[in-house]
């Protein structure tokens, strides 16, 4: 009973935090057009921004898309190394699709079995510990991003392709740190959101 109780928890904060994930993922394609056009990416690149959007239209295509199996921006040369990265990025944001494909159902289940036994209010005291942790990475960020940004990408990946160099992999050169920036505080917002909402909807139950 308390393994399965632990699991259901667990596949609720990996439902939260994969739907956070790959919301975020959406919303920074849209974003990417407002805030290349505010930073003039596309002139530092010598290109039109219609062109620039059409190349990174293309690789978040590759990275979206599943049978999309290769990797080709027509503006953007790109090393090896640029490209195992991308190709383990796209491995990462499969990985979250998966997850969330599994958890969504079983989170969706406990949450209307809860509801109809009039049991929400079990959500408050897991939200409650839970809503401290976007608020302290968060926090830490905003200290640091250069250094959170970094430990980030040494956690996730085993090796330095990540580092791009703009001479072999002038991509880089489009996508800024403020971009990346903006990106972790929309997932760090919806995620503080989600589970905010399940903190208020528990406590109305009380």
């Amino acid at each position: 009973m308390r393994v399965r109780r632990i699991a259901s928890w667990g596949a609720l904060y990996l439902a939260l935090v994969s739907s956070a994930i790959l919301l975020t993922i959406l919303l920074s394609w849209a974003l990417y057009l407002p805030l290349s056009a505010y930073l003039n990416l596309a002139g530092q690149c010598e290109l039109t921004q219609p062109r620039l959007i059409m190349n990174f239209n293309q690789l978040m295509t590759y990275l979206l898309v599943p049978w999309q199996s290769r990797l080709q921006l027509p503006d953007f040369p790109m090393s090896l190394a640029g490209r195992q990265h991308f190709v383990e990025v796209k491995r990462l944001f499969g990985l979250a699709a998966v997850i969330w494909l599994v958890t969504i159902g079983p989170v969706i289940q406990h949450w209307q079995s809860r509801r109809r036994t009039n049991r929400l209010w079990q959500y408050v005291r897991p939200m409650q510990v839970a809503l401290v942790v976007p608020v302290v990475l968060g926090f830490i960020a905003s200290m640091n991003f250069e250094w959170f940004f970094i430990t980030f990408h040494e956690l996730l990946f085993r090796n330095l392709n990540w580092q791009f160099d703009p001479v072999t992999d002038p991509i880089i050169l489009v996508l800024p740190t403020l971009y990346f920036g903006v990106c972790f505080a929309l997932f760090f917002i919806l995620l503080e959101s989600s589970f905010a909402w399940l903190l208020w909807r528990g406590k109305r139950a009380l």
